[in-house]
């Protein structure tokens, strides 16, 4: 019996980086699409959504049939609980794949920026690369994997801020003005990307040690808010 259930857990990592693969390719393929404006691309990383949400389904399905029938113990609680939270994150990201894929046909081409169109490109490939680092700390139980996640969202971040700085600067052009603020977005849904990568990079220490997953700037516990009790300390 434990064997089978072990099996199924190994099933299980195995479907969520399979997932996590086919959802970056759609995040690839949109950005293509829109560095290119390719409509034919566009409309096939929208049509590829469904594919995504069928495999979300099918790890949501398979995540209740562990816990109903094999009554895992709670470090096994813990990954599938933490695998939700990635099957979740992974579908969201395919529809920032769509929404970057339907900029595609909302502005004239002969507006774009090519300086725009270098850091967009740039911000794909390490938004990318945050999430896929997210979805094999997970995958791997690797703290470090976790951390380089949450060093790579803040490139993105710090691109963003670039992205921002080069589309204010636009010659005050209709196209150009149009295009950039499409720009804009786009590099908005990548940075997404990448937080959700920098999410599931931190929770694995939950999922290794127990420890509770704090976002960034959460509110203090209610240990710290009494008067009188210091906060805990972290190991």
């Amino acid at each position: 019996m434990r064997h089978r259930f072990q099996s199924e857990i190994e099933s299980f990592r195995e479907g969520l980086v399979e997932m996590a693969s086919l959802t970056l390719a759609q995040v690839e393929r949109a950005v293509a699409a829109w560095d290119e404006t390719d409509v034919e691309a566009a409309r096939m990383v929208m049509l590829g959504d469904e594919a995504v949400d069928e495999r979300c389904a099918e790890l949501d399905h398979q995540i209740f049939s562990i816990q109903v029938l094999e009554s895992p113990v709670a470090r096994d609680q813990r990954l599938l609980h933490v695998g939700l939270i990635a099957v979740v994150a992974l579908e969201r990201v395919g529809d920032l794949a769509v929404a970057i894929a339907q900029m595609v046909t909302a502005v004239r081409p002969e507006g774009a920026d090519p300086n725009i169109q270098k850091l967009i490109r740039r911000m794909s490939a390490r938004a990318v690369d945050t999430l896929a680092s997210g979805v094999q700390a997970i995958a791997r139980k690797n703290p470090a994997l976790g951390e380089r996640a949450a060093e790579e969202s803040r490139v993105v971040a710090d691109m963003l801020d670039d992205l921002l700085s080069l589309a204010a600067a636009v010659p005050d052009d209709p196209d150009k003005r149009e295009w950039s603020a499409a720009a804009v977005l786009v590099g908005r849904h990548l940075e997404r990307v990448a937080n959700n990568g920098r999410e599931l990079g931190g929770r694995v220490r939950f999922l290794v040690e127990g420890e509770p997953f704090k976002r960034a700037g959460a509110a203090p516990t209610v240990e710290q808010e009494r008067p009188g009790v210091p906060p805990k300390q972290s190991s």
